[in-house]
């Protein structure tokens, strides 16, 4: 089941975000991860660090230009915007738990993670349902952001057989 999720980080432009990034799906065990609108240092040294990462791990990675070509192309049948609690949205664990209720016709759930500081546009927060990482109301970075929500989906994946 944990296939079906398939995070994206989305405006990065370090390297090391990338990385840690790629190796937390990975090492969670996501199967696929999208890199949109990378720049600078993030797409010259980040981005083939993760690609070496998706091959040790046997996974699949995907760079893109921007966030609406991976919605375009990837056709999600849910967009997870996630963000810090003080920028609004649902609870995650509330999120996932409607979804359980209907995961068994849904083929794709896409997590999209804003990679820079704002991180995500209000543009492209409409372009998904806005969620964040129950207790986490403060900015904690994209990494810590990313660590939390991606173990929280795989746990309760795990758990409750979503």
């Amino acid at each position: 089941m944990l296939d079906k999720f398939i995070p994206v980080l989305h405006n990065t432009n370090s390297s090391q975000r990338v990385a840690d990034t790629a190796r937390i799906a990975f090492g969670l065990g996501y199967k696929t991860l999208v890199i949109s609108k990378a720049v600078g240092p993030a797409a010259q040294i980040g981005l083939p660090e993760a690609q070496k990462l998706a091959i040790r791990y046997n996974a699949n990675i995907i760079f893109l230009s921007d966030l609406s070509e991976v919605i375009e192309l990837l056709q999600p049948d849910v967009t997870l915007v996630v963000v810090p609690g003080k920028y609004g949205g649902a609870n995650l664990s509330e999120t996932l738990s409607k979804l359980s209720q209907r995961l068994s016709e849904i083929k794709k759930v896409l997590l999209v993670f804003g990679g820079s500081d704002p991180g995500i546009t209000q543009k492209e927060m409409k372009l998904g349902e806005v969620v964040h990482p129950d207790g986490v109301i403060e900015d904690i970075g994209t990494v810590g952001t990313v660590a939390i929500t991606l173990y929280t989906v795989s746990r309760t994946i795990q758990t409750r057989q979503v």
